[in-house]
């Protein structure tokens, strides 16, 4: 697989969310509301869709570079705990 695809697919996803936030539209119904509600699925609001698709296209990167995500995220977590609060001083 082709990292830089996978890694690209992340940005652009991201941002769009991020384009979301900006324009004021995350909790506005997204793009594709009415075909979803003509296909009986409950419409998305713009922030819902976007990281839906961060979501899935992080799942499909790890399937793809054989990464067990669940694992990493577990352990990942694990280790954050033992980090203090703000750790470098860091706002954000």
């Amino acid at each position: 697989p082709i990292v830089g695809n996978f890694v690209a697919n992340l940005h652009g996803e991201t941002s769009e969310l991020w384009e979301a936030y900006r324009n004021n539209m995350l909790y506005k119904a997204c793009d594709k509301a009415e075909k979803m509600k003509e296909h009986g699925i409950d419409p998305l609001n713009c922030g819902e869709e976007e990281l839906a698709d961060i979501f899935i296209r992080t799942l499909d990167t790890a399937k793809s570079l054989e990464i067990d995500l669940g694992r990493a995220v577990k352990l990942k977590n694990a280790f954050n705990k033992t980090r203090p609060f703000r750790h470098g001083n860091k706002r954000a």
